[in-house]
């Protein structure tokens, strides 16, 4: 049976410095488990539109070290845009649905590239984690 074991939210900082947490939310990242990991995006008030038709991510393995940026990059390409390689990318994922980073020639040509390109703004995102974990209840 597969679930959601971990949820990336993407936002900006409320409050003063951040103190307040998240906000405004601008999508979250779902880590899915079950016989492979993956990871799907959900919006929210900020129009975004994602890379292609990407719907989902599938990483090299569960807890890949690039998952989650490749994950920003997919379902949030405007936050990459000065990237020289991203046009390059989206030419090539204009009808993809998922990225099988099992599978290379699911990639889009030059998304190695991409990735490189895109890590210091990738940095300047805004990310907040959170395992799922069952709530303790006292018996």
């Amino acid at each position: 049976m597969a679930g959601y074991s971990r949820i990336y939210v993407i936002g900006g900082g409320g409050g003063f410095m951040g103190s307040d947490g998240v906000n405004p939310i601008m999508l979250e990242i779902r880590v899915g488990d079950g016989n492979r990991q993956w990871l799907e995006a959900r919006y929210f008030e900020t129009p975004i539109e994602r890379l292609g038709d990407i719907q989902v991510i599938i990483p090299e393995g569960p807890g890949s070290a690039n998952a989650l940026i490749d994950a920003c990059i997919a379902f949030f390409p405007e936050h990459f845009s000065d990237c020289p390689a991203l046009a390059s990318v989206k030419a090539s994922a204009e009808v993809t649905t998922d990225l099988d980073f099992t599978n290379p020639k699911s990639i889009p040509r030059d998304w190695n590239i991409l990735r490189e390109q895109a890590r210091p703004y990738f940095d300047q995102l805004g990310i907040w984690v959170a395992d799922l974990v069952p709530l303790p209840r006292k018996r």
